[in-house]
């Protein structure tokens, strides 16, 4: 029985440390890299790159504000129904 546990923990161990090592070799890949040493799908996003009055942004800017107006609207209405002392 002890040996069984000692041979599962050392498979164990060894999957471990194996996949370490799979992954320290991707992250140093020159291939997943680009110039400046970021991994793909870490770049800095960029000031070009945005749009600040885009079409999209200001519906949803506009579906954000319609839904907060309505929502606290909803809260005052549910103070008014609420009958608190704070005495």
């Amino acid at each position: 029985m002890r040996s069984a546990f000692v041979i599962v923990i050392v498979l164990g161990t060894l999957a471990v440390s194996g996949s370490a090592a799979v992954n320290a070799q991707q992250i140093s890949d020159p291939v997943t890299a680009v110039p400046g040493g970021a991994p793909i799908g870490h770049l800095q996003p960029r000031a070009q790159q945005f749009s600040p009055h885009a079409t999209v942004e200001q519906v949803e800017q506009q579906q954000m504000s319609t839904f907060d107006a309505k929502q606290q609207k909803l809260d005052e209405e549910l103070d008014k129904k609420l009958n608190i002392c704070r005495c």
